[in-house]
């Protein structure tokens, strides 16, 4: 990453950028170099920020585990396998990753430490059990074993999907019509019991007006339901929202323990 400082030598004051991997570096190559240091501080690095908005797709992750595990297995550097990637991959969002990962470990970054960039892509357990592998010289097996286990995650959640696919379409279908219903059914039909003239159950009353309220503000109503989603989504991307979402879906009846047995697949 970079810092900026502001030095003191020969009595000026110098300001510059450096890039380094931490303030005490930054401190000790300043004063190598004759500079007093006044003031360092990083600069926020937005690749990195945007990064975390970049996700490739958990498939493409399984592939690209499995691809490398492979060929350092056969004995290649990660430098000769980050090549071979690179002109392999056609998706953008995976090749664009691959290449930065490369950078990174050309400048001299371990494999872990690139990982850290894409935590949107790649998750803490993933990071971890990498690093460990190159502590322990033993990534090629580290990685054959996250392919593995990935793959088996990506089996799992195939199946769990295609039995979700039918009761989903169901349920969506169900709010579709009930809203439609209330907004464009109703509204002629209960103009038959205003002409009537009697007194109307509360039932009724609570209908009326919830149909009028969707007739008026549907518009609002949608608005709010897709400003409502994706307010949501991105809250559950943070990391107290996401715990809370995880342990609700735990908490679910039935679902709940599915997941469970999915996340330790």
């Amino acid at each position: 990453m970079f810092f900026k400082y502001k030095a003191l030598k020969n009595n000026k004051i110098v300001e510059g950028k450096i890039e380094s991997h931490s303030t005490t570096d930054v401190v000790n190559y300043l004063r190598t170099n004759d500079f007093f240091p006044i003031n360092i501080a990083p600069i926020e690095d937005h690749s990195t920020l945007n990064n975390l908005f970049v996700k490739v797709g958990f498939n493409d992750i399984v592939d690209f585990t499995r691809q490398l595990a492979i060929m350092l297995n056969a004995g290649l550097t990660l430098i000769d396998c980050f090549d071979i990637l690179k002109k392999q991959t056609t998706n953008f969002a995976l090749l664009k990753m691959i290449k930065d990962i490369d950078k990174d470990i050309r400048g001299g970054q371990t494999l872990s430490s690139a990982l850290l960039k894409y935590k949107g892509s790649f998750s803490n357990l993933y990071i971890a059990l990498v690093r460990s592998g190159e502590a322990s010289g033993k990534l090629s097996e580290i990685l054959l074993k996250l392919a593995d286990n990935l793959e088996k995650q990506r089996e799992f959640k195939g199946k769990i999907k295609g039995a979700l696919i039918y009761p989903a379409i169901v349920v969506i279908g169900m709010v579709v019509v009930m809203f439609i219903m209330v907004t464009f059914v109703v509204p002629k039909l209960l103009v038959l019991y205003q002409d009537f003239n009697v007194e109307l159950p509360m039932s009724t009353k609570i209908l009326m007006f919830v149909s009028d309220f969707c007739v008026r503000f549907w518009p609002v109503i949608v608005v709010s339901v897709f400003v409502g989603v994706n307010a949501l989504k991105a809250y559950i991307k943070t990391k107290q929202g996401k715990y809370q979402y995880d342990s609700l879906l735990f908490k679910l009846p039935v679902l709940g323990n599915v997941i469970k047995i999915s996340s330790l697949v």
